[in-house]
């Protein structure tokens, strides 16, 4: 099959028509910095706007000229409302990625290099700046959408440690709960001062690395609750077993390249600590087994 060739963008429009440069100075340069302040306001920060509008009204050739400021300020708005519900969902740790990710400080609208097959609108970063992006073929089109792609764009954007998909699950599925599910295994085992280990940056990075699809991420935190909060049951045995073997009262997660007995999950007791075992092409399969057999290895 041949190979589709590469996306080619149109050149800039080279001089802008009198009545659509009237209508840009009169309808989106005139709100530039009314906007900018919006940004500011949302964000805690300064955004610069920086498109080049030329380039982008080479793909304007359906529209006319009286479409042309509020083309832009179309892309404007819906960036606005995008970060408003990126900051409701996300709070201060979505500010800081967002800050960290687009460190140029700048936003731009430009066409998608992946030609006819890109989306109507997404976004991405690139080089520090926050790109909005269109089809070439649809331009001014469902840019009130561009809410669902903000997220994306920030947790793809480089960085280092967790993606922000990651680190915010780990905040609230996972912070937010581990005191009492450690308070409640300590109950079931009677070792109240179980540890719980999740060993979050070496799963991540091991799942990071195996994984094609990054829907993990999302719930990232709450699984790893999960694989500690599944299949511990009270059992005198299981108690007197732990005592005598767990020396070191800790509970430790890990992802490895495969499991010794080639299920989903196992249990594992190495140097006086439990490790609940799983691999990525498992990972969140059957964890209500998670502990079964426990008790036969003690």
């Amino acid at each position: 099959m041949p190979r589709k060739p590469a996306f080619t963008p149109k050149p800039p429009v080279e001089k802008l028509p009198l009545a659509v440069r009237k209508n840009l100075r009169d309808n989106y340069e005139s709100k530039k910095d009314d906007y900018e302040s919006d940004i500011n306001d949302v964000l805690g920060f300064a955004l610069a706007i920086n498109i080049d509008v030329n380039a982008v009204w080479a793909y304007g050739e359906s529209l006319s000229a009286e479409q042309a400021g509020s083309t832009f300020t179309g892309y404007i708005d819906g960036f606005i409302n995008g970060i408003k519900a990126f900051v409701d969902k996300y709070g201060d740790l979505g500010k800081e990625y967002f800050q960290n990710a687009v460190s140029e400080a700048q936003l731009t609208v430009t066409v998608n290099e992946l030609g006819d097959g890109a989306p109507t609108i997404d976004a991405d970063v690139k080089d520090g700046v926050f790109r909005i992006l269109f089809n070439q073929g649809r331009l001014g089109y469902n840019q009130s959408w561009l809410s669902d792609a903000i997220g994306p764009a920030i947790d793809n954007a480089p960085h280092e440690g967790f993606g922000l998909f990651a680190q915010h699950s780990i905040n609230t599925s996972y912070q937010e709960e581990i005191e009492e599910v450690q308070e409640d295994i300590g109950k079931i085992i009677n070792m109240s001062d179980v540890v719980l280990e999740p060993n979050f940056e070496e799963n991540y990075a091991a799942l990071l690395e195996k994984k094609e699809d990054k829907d993990w991420q999302k719930n990232f935190g709450e699984v790893t609750l999960l694989y500690f909060n599944q299949g511990f049951d009270k059992d005198d045995m299981l108690q007197e077993g732990l005592a005598e073997t767990l020396a070191s009262q800790t509970f430790k997660i890990r992802v490895v390249e495969k499991t010794k007995n080639g299920s989903a999950n196992e249990i594992v007791l190495e140097d006086g600590v439990c490790y609940i075992q799983t691999y990525p092409a498992r990972w969140y399969y059957n964890l209500s087994q998670v502990g079964s057999g426990l008790v036969d290895m003690l």
